[in-house]
């Protein structure tokens, strides 16, 4: 699938699917070491990239993501981030779980939905391709379209 790294630091990359307008969030193993402030900075530039490339998708990939957030990280995300998702057009939001997460998947039967102040649904997945498949569906249509999803 062809996509282009858009900005990276050590704790992610940040790729574009242009085929797709599609931008996605891959958090890396060394999110283990990172603060908060530095997790932070790092969604805050997907955020503005959001807002500068207006994709129809987001997808953030935590299968590999070792950071514990703090105190107050809910609040700060509804207050700073997700207005920027919104601003930005987004339609869908997927989320890749990682074997430990606690929380209710779609392919366990959860509904997406808005999360905080979000003007679009978001879902939680087992899978990358149960994701794509979610994603290209109305009424956007992007991932999941090609056979190597």
């Amino acid at each position: 699938m062809p996509e282009e790294i858009v900005a990276e630091d050590r704790w992610s990359q940040i790729i574009f699917y242009d085929e797709w307008n599609s931008l996605e969030l891959k958090w890396l193993p060394s999110t283990a070491d990172a603060s908060d402030a530095e997790a932070r900075a790092t969604m805050k530039v997907f955020a503005q990239e959001s807002v500068n490339r207006r994709p129809h998708t987001l997808i953030v990939d935590t299968t590999e993501f070792r950071h514990a957030w703090g105190d107050g990280f809910t609040e700060w995300r509804n207050a700073e981030i997700i207005p920027r998702y919104n601003q930005a057009g987004v339609e869908k939001f997927a989320f890749i779980a990682s074997t430990g997460y606690p929380g209710p998947t779609v392919e366990a039967g959860a509904e997406p939905a808005p999360e905080g102040p979000a003007n679009f649904p978001t879902g939680w997945f087992k899978t990358r391709q149960a994701a794509y498949q979610w994603l290209a569906t109305s009424p956007v249509h992007g991932p999941g379209r090609g056979s190597d999803g």
